[in-house]
């Protein structure tokens, strides 16, 4: 049991103004026998509404007690002596007065009073606490349909991304060119998908290594035996149908690892792969 958690419920304060079921008490009870932290908590519960109690108690006035006392000593001469006329008398000038009668209504009322604003500030005290519970539980949800929600338009742009290159290859118009690894890569392969009417180029990169730090893939058309760039590979796209720069024609493209950021010409001793149109 996670006993911060059970205490912070509520329990004990239901527990302690009488508020919770049957089984809440019973299992309450074996809580505070089983874990001190429980009956710790229980206990200075109760300590704090007795010290609460006892500081909003009225005090009743000095004069009290003396008459107290004076009623409690001729009563005993009247039952000592058997005097009647005495024990009239001294119950005439002790009998309340009805200022004293409202006097003691009045404490009454006010400790009546005390006792409800007790039960009140631990009733919203308890309530608080639930209530903060129940906020905590909606702000959790919110967040996690936030982030279903993000996650959602995530898959769904990826789906739109894929959906649109299969409508790319299907095209009647679009040239499939397969770039072979070289030397330096033989196991490296790349497609190449050209629409001769657009004069788009997309690149599918089917094998190729993750470049070295500082390293960067760049596409090349090679157009009247000269390479034109056809634009630079970013590898967190490798795994999609990335859109290159238009190239209106070619024979031949291929992919060289140059510096990040790409070169003005390429690097034929990094040639990983090429394929004629």
């Amino acid at each position: 049991m996670n006993t911060q958690e059970y205490i912070a419920s509520g329990i004990v304060e239901s527990y302690v103004l009488g508020l919770a079921s049957a089984d809440e008490r019973l299992a309450f009870e074996q809580a505070c026998e089983q874990y001190p932290a429980v009956r710790q908590a229980r206990d200075s519960f109760e300590q704090a509404l007795e010290e609460q109690a006892l500081a909003a108690a009225v005090t009743p006035p000095a004069f009290t007690k003396e008459k107290i006392m004076a009623a409690v000593n001729v009563t005993a001469q009247t039952v000592a002596f058997g005097n009647e006329d005495l024990r009239k008398e001294t119950a005439k000038e002790y009998s309340l007065s009805p200022q004293a009668s409202r006097l003691g209504s009045l404490r009454w009322l006010a400790a009546a009073s005390v006792i409800l604003l007790l039960g009140s500030t631990a009733l919203n005290f308890l309530l608080y606490n639930k209530y903060r519970a129940a906020s905590g539980q909606l702000d959790e949800m919110l967040a996690s349909n936030q982030q279903m929600a993000s996650a959602n338009k995530v898959m769904q742009t990826r789906l739109d991304e894929y959906t649109q290159s299969i409508n790319h290859l299907k095209d009647s118009n679009m040239a499939v060119i397969a770039m072979k690894g070289q030397a330096i890569a033989p196991q490296s392969l790349s497609t190449v998908y050209w629409d001769r009417q657009t004069k788009d180029v997309f690149l599918l990169v089917n094998a190729l290594p993750m470049p070295a730090e500082g390293k960067q893939f760049q596409l090349w058309a090679i157009v009247d035996n000269k390479p034109v760039d056809a634009g630079l590979l970013d590898m967190s796209q490798a795994n999609a149908l990335v859109k290159m720069k238009n190239i209106p024609r070619a024979q031949a493209f291929a992919i060289t690892l140059e510096k990040k950021g790409g070169s003005a010409v390429p690097d034929l001793k990094a040639l990983y792969v090429m394929g004629k149109v």
